[in-house]
């Protein structure tokens, strides 16, 4: 149950002052309404009613709040005071004094002064309802208005906000005079004494409810695990530019370790509709003097791979360590885990727990399309995110050249498998439409490891 007053303002304008007169009161005050309802008050059982709706608790206020567009008239209106040499025509003795008031023409022409939790019985309802029908204007009696009164909460507006009583001292928020039990006697004895209702009045503070948004869902990569290996003090640094030839060394030494028949998810043989493990090199990225050397190499394990081939995969690597990577001639490279290295982290790779929108090339794309005649790099690159499993992006930004600190440029030539199709080679920025989790990969060679991200600004 609720109960509802609903008023619809006749003209569009609201015509009252606030607790400072040169300035218009809005948004309205329960209190205002509550006051309008009393000046109706004939019988005794009208003064129950209002002594049952003082009891109710404090409203809520729902009234459009943008664009409420304030004024001001200016008029000579007859004064009470009398003189010998009087001002007016009509009144003898009285003076006309001028007279400035503000008023506010809201958005809406209609407003409600709402008390959710309250449950009038019929007899009360109908009484408040009666109360509500006399009600010629709030505020001024400029302000003619139509009250109405229903046991349910209101329609809402498009224009309407809604302010609701808040602790006292909570930032912004603002004062409402409100109706409270003994306030009907109180407007009764200023009545009688010849006060004013401001005399009788208190505020609450009150604030604009903020709708919460419905919270955005997060994308999920389709790989959900990282398996990494730091090098162990390699004789020299490795260049960035060498991330194909760690990753197809990596590719041959997995794949020697794992018993045949070997996963398709693993090969990439037979598992085209599929994703496939990713082969991934780490390169130093993304601090003060970061060059882009490598530092590691990992697989990226499919989400939604068969636990059979997860398990034989990962027997396959950690079982047995893979210690050694031998990516040309000569001493292998010695692998080891544990390593303490931000960039070898699983989260420098997958962001934060809740996801990431904004993203950068830590390695650069091979697109999946060709170049061609009304084909921007800014498409190529949404759609091959988009063919790699991700959500659509909301902004791109393309380039040649790293677009953050210690991206590799480009891989060396002659480090690509062999025949593969010449496709654009960029650096990407994307913001996607909601949070993802990585690791984001994507392109042609992304289960060779180009086109890794890495999440903006860093993470765990």
């Amino acid at each position: 149950m609720a109960l509802t007053l609903t008023v619809r303002l006749r003209h569009g304008r609201y015509d009252a002052g606030d607790m400072r007169p040169s300035r218009a009161e809005w948004p309205p005050h329960p209190a205002r309404l509550f006051c309008a309802l009393a000046a109706s008050a004939v019988q005794a059982d009208d003064w129950d009613a209002l002594r049952w709706l003082e009891r109710a608790g404090a409203p809520v206020v729902r009234a459009a709040m943008d664009d409420a567009r304030p004024g001001r008239t200016d008029s000579y209106v007859v004064t009470n005071q009398t003189e010998q040499k009087s001002g007016s025509q009509s009144w003898p003795g009285r003076t006309n004094g001028a007279r400035s008031r503000a008023f506010v023409t809201p958005a809406c022409d209609q407003f409600a002064v709402v008390w959710p939790g309250a449950d009038p019985d019929p007899g009360v309802l109908a009484k408040l309802g009666a109360l509500a029908r006399r009600v010629p204007y709030v505020g001024r009696s400029t302000s003619q208005a139509e009250v109405t009164v229903t046991d349910s909460l209101p329609d809402d507006e498009s224009a309407w906000s809604e302010l609701a009583p808040v602790a006292l001292g909570t930032p912004g928020a603002i004062e409402l005079r409100v109706p409270y039990v003994g306030y009907t006697d109180a407007l009764q004895d200023a009545y009688n004494r010849g006060g004013r209702a401001w005399e009788a009045a208190r505020a609450l503070p009150y604030s604009q409810v903020v709708a919460m948004e419905e919270p955005v869902p997060t994308h999920l990569s389709p790989w959900d695990d990282l398996i990494v290996w730091g090098f162990e003090r390699p004789s020299a640094r490795i260049s960035g530019d060498q991330v194909a030839r760690l990753t197809l060394a990596l590719r041959k030494a997995v794949m020697s370790r794992v018993t045949e028949p070997i996963p398709a998810q693993v090969s990439g043989h037979g598992a085209d509709d599929k994703t496939h493990v990713a082969f991934l090199a780490l390169p130093d990225i993304d601090q003060p003097h970061s060059d882009g050397h490598l530092l590691g190499v990992a697989l990226a394990l499919p989400r939604h791979m068969p636990a059979e081939d997860w398990n034989r995969l990962a027997k396959a690597v950690m079982a047995d360590p893979l210690t050694r990577l031998t990516p040309w001639p000569g001493e292998p490279l010695r692998l080891g885990q544990g390593q303490n290295l931000r960039t070898l982290r699983r989260g420098r790779w997958t962001g934060r727990s809740e996801g990431t929108r904004t993203w950068v090339t830590a390695t650069p794309m091979m697109t999946d399309s060709f170049a061609r005649p009304g084909r921007s790099y800014e498409q190529m690159v949404a759609k091959s995110l988009r063919r790699a499993g991700f959500p659509d992006v909301t902004n791109v930004e393309v380039s040649t050249a790293p677009l953050t600190r210690g991206a590799i440029w480009r891989p060396r030539p002659g480090s690509l498998p062999a025949n593969r199709p010449k496709k654009p080679i960029v650096h990407a920025r994307v913001t996607f439409d909601r949070p993802v989790v990585g690791p984001v990969i994507a392109g042609s060679l992304r289960y060779l490891g180009l086109g890794l991200f890495v999440p903006e600004g860093g993470s765990g």
